[in-house]
């Protein structure tokens, strides 16, 4: 499997859908890790926090402004 997103690139971490105190909110990634259990999984540094987290994924997304266009003019 190959990662959809590379190292540097900023993001938008998606909302915590458990018991987690994980906000949404912009994010940096800082390292590709491997696959495990079902996702591929990434390190990432959100831009509100001083702590490094590990997310799936399916927990990542581009920003609205990165986001292919459907349509274009």
């Amino acid at each position: 499997m190959k990662h959809k997103y590379k190292v540097g690139q900023s993001l938008e971490l998606l909302p915590n859908r458990g018991a987690s105190s994980r906000k949404a909110g912009t994010c940096n990634v800082v390292a590709l890790l491997p696959f495990e259990g079902h996702a591929l999984q990434y390190r990432i540094q959100a831009t509100t926090e001083t702590h490094q987290r590990i997310v799936s994924e399916g927990d990542l997304t581009a920003p609205r402004d990165e986001a292919p266009a459907l349509f274009s003019a």
